[in-house]
């Protein structure tokens, strides 16, 4: 078992989920670490929620901690800034989710390659991650119509029930 870690800074949260998602995706990575500090620590807690709430919904939150670093000034002093560690684990990951493959959004009926390309730019890349969406959020996300994205959700919730 291994430990990824992502550090947070000052892009969207959306690319820190994504990296997130990405490092949980590596063979054998079981404990993924989001570190920030200074004003992306608000970013962080955002990141780590999002991706539970959302995508990964068997995560659960490790430990967390807290503390300082003394960072150089401008003037040649040092100043303390604050910093978070947050590990989130997948706990429970049997053999066969290991091996078992996300179903791709184009497997939904209604999305073809061009919405699907939409719906993975906005960080929703598989059945699961859009059974759990919310219409206007998706719609807000993607461009798509609030109705239609209601009607994906509701496709992927299908989809969802007959595993």
């Amino acid at each position: 078992m291994t430990e990824s870690i992502v550090y947070v800074g000052s892009k969207p949260p959306m690319s820190y989920v994504l990296a997130l998602l990405s490092a949980f995706s590596q063979q054998d990575v079981e404990k993924v670490s989001l570190k920030a500090r200074g004003q992306a620590i608000s970013r962080a807690v955002d990141v780590a929620e999002i991706a539970r709430r959302r995508f990964l919904m068997e995560a659960q939150i490790g430990k967390i901690e807290i503390g300082s670093e003394q960072m150089p000034t401008q003037e040649g002093g040092t100043r303390g800034v604050s910093t978070i560690s947050i590990t989130l684990t997948k706990e429970g990951k049997t053999e066969a989710k290991a091996t078992a493959k996300p179903q791709d959004v184009s497997e939904i009926k209604g999305v073809g390659e061009a919405r699907a390309e939409k719906l993975r730019k906005a960080g929703f890349s598989t059945v699961a991650s859009l059974a759990n969406a919310e219409p206007g959020e998706l719609s807000k996300l993607t461009g798509i119509s609030e109705k239609f994205s209601a009607k994906i959700i509701e496709s992927a919730k299908g989809i969802q029930e007959q595993k």
